[in-house]
């Protein structure tokens, strides 16, 4: 049921399970992978030379 995923992802967003970036805070976003659940990025945070992955 997808109110039941929905649900969930917002709860997690509230418990703070899952944290939430701008997508302006990123620069040099790269598809590294793909399948049945989404795509795979990475990126470089603004403020450091680190790279992140995120879906």
């Amino acid at each position: 049921d997808s109110n039941e995923w929905i649900n969930w992802i917002e709860n997690a967003f509230f418990n703070k399970l899952i944290k939430y970036y701008e997508f302006e805070n990123f620069y040099n976003i790269q598809e590294i992978g793909s399948g049945a659940f989404g795509k795979v990025h990475r990126a470089n945070w603004k403020n450091s030379h680190k790279y992140f992955a995120f879906i």
